[in-house]
C-alpha cells in the first residue's frame, strides 16, 4: 500500500498524521484517498482544475516528480512525499 508523507504545514486536515497509508494506483488517487479520510487535504495540494498547486512539489521515493505527473502510476511499496514550498520576499 503506498504511503503519503505530509509536511507539518499541511497536517491540520490530517489531525497531525505525518505518514498515511492509502490505497491508490496513481499520485492523484493517493491524494484523493487522503482527502476521503481527511477532508480539506486535497485543496492544499491541488487547485480547482485538479492540477498541482503552485507552491507544492511532489517526490516519489525521494525523486522530484514533474508538475504534470499527477496521474503517474504508483506501486504498493512507493512513498509519495508532499513538499510545501514557502513563498516570501
Amino acid at each position: 500500500m503506498p504511503q503519503v508523507e505530509v509536511p507539518s504545514r499541511y497536517r491540520v486536515p490530517t489531525q497531525g498524521e505525518a505518514l498515511i497509508d492509502v490505497e491508490g494506483g496513481t499520485v492523484r488517487e493517493c491524494i484523493e484517498a487522503v482527502e476521503r479520510r481527511y477532508p480539506g487535504f486535497q485543496e492544499l495540494i491541488l487547485d480547482r482544475h485538479g492540477d498541482l498547486n503552485r507552491y507544492v512539489k511532489l517526490f516519489l521515493n525521494g525523486e522530484q516528480l514533474p508538475r504534470d505527473a499527477i496521474d503517474a502510476p504508483l506501486a504498493a511499496s512507493d512513498r509519495l512525499q508532499v513538499l510545501a514550498s514557502a513563498a516570501g520576499g
